[in-house]
């Protein structure tokens, strides 16, 4: 005869499994559940490209240009007035306006502004100071990131606020270059190219993603490809093309409808590898076998890790933190423009 323990014991055996049971078919019916989703989710179509969203302006004549650049005043949420005096990105900013605003052999028409778009604990002081030296400076405002958006790079949040340049729909044409870039020709005259003054049709044959903002049917941008993928300082000249460009120069028609677009991709977890931030998500968004291949400009124009072929060729805009690492010719030249800076600007009042 079973004692009344026995049976106690034998009914919460019998309570266990039966829960154990149900949680096991509970946890294959969430697990199924999923797989539906995402298979459902990757059969739905994407919705047509409305051919009259999102629509570009070829340039004319009445067209506004600018040419912009990006400053951070890195992790302190506040500094002090001159904090940011001797930081290397300032100082290379403050060339970077000389030569584009002021050096004769290198300055741009008066009618293309020089944008530099700066973090909010930029100090005041600094923003007079670049506004002095004749930049139009705008504050970025912050752009929401998702927990998986993240790197080793401890300036790694600011870099996407770079993409509020394409809200600047008040210029038809916008060129990004990187603070540590030396200048050595007229840079304006690249929205003369007919890659810049005509836009693309987005391609609707090509795959997209359902759960993404819907793609403008015209986009505007073009880039140069990184020369970190053919032999970095050792690239042949003239170089050769890349799947991935380098988002230290791009040039684009700022649009909303962009905009949204690359709000959408950082909702999507892994959507592109966020170690290289804003350069990769562009480089997702232009992909080149994707709806809006970027262009790729002359190599003229623009060259990473430059070399002795580089300047030989006379490109434009060299990219490289002189004041460090780069040619001892062109580190010497970057110096020489530093110089010529600090006295231009001290002789006007700076």
């Amino acid at each position: 005869m079973l004692t009344q323990p026995f049976l106690a014991l034998k009914a919460s055996l019998r309570l266990v499994f039966r829960a154990f049971y149900l949680r096991r078919k509970a946890t294959i019916a969430v697990v199924t559940l999923t797989l539906l989703w995402l298979f459902l989710s990757s059969c739905r179509k994407p919705p047509l490209i409305d051919p009259e969203f999102g629509l570009v302006r070829n340039t004319t004549s009445e067209s506004k240009y600018a040419i912009a650049t990006f400053l951070t005043g890195g992790n302190k949420k506040s500094l002090n007035a001159k904090d940011l005096d001797s930081n290397p990105y300032n100082i290379a900013t403050r060339v970077l306006a000389y030569q584009l605003l002021h050096a004769e052999e290198t300055r741009c028409n008066a009618s293309v502004d020089f944008v530099v778009l700066v973090t909010p604990n930029v100090p005041k002081y600094t923003r007079d100071q670049l506004t002095a030296d004749g930049a139009v400076v705008v504050e970025a405002k912050d752009i929401p990131l998702s927990w998986w958006v993240s790197t080793g790079v401890t300036r790694w949040k600011d870099q996407f606020l770079k993409l509020r340049l394409f809200e600047m729909t008040q210029y038809d044409r916008l060129l990004f270059v990187d603070a540590d870039t030396l200048i050595r020709g007229k840079l304006d005259e690249i929205f003369n190219e007919l890659e810049v003054q005509r836009p693309a049709q987005t391609l609707s044959h090509r795959v997209r993603r359902a759960d993404e903002a819907p793609l403008p049917a015209q986009y505007m941008f073009a880039a140069r490809s990184d020369n970190q993928f053919t032999g970095e300082r050792r690239h042949p000249f003239p170089p050769l093309n890349t799947e991935v460009f380098s988002a230290g120069f791009w040039i684009a028609a700022p649009s909303q409808e962009l905009f949204d677009y690359f709000l959408s991709i950082l909702k999507h977890y892994r959507r592109f590898d966020p170690h290289t931030m804003e350069q990769s998500l562009l480089n997702y968004a232009f992909r080149r076998d994707g709806p809006m291949p970027w262009r790729e400009m002359h190599y003229k124009w623009s060259a990473t890790w430059p070399n002795s072929g580089d300047v030989e060729g006379h490109v434009v805009t060299l990219h490289e933190k002189f004041w460090k690492t780069g040619p001892q010719d062109l580190r010497k030249l970057w110096r020489e423009q530093k110089g010529n800076m600090q006295r231009y600007f001290s002789k006007h009042g700076n």
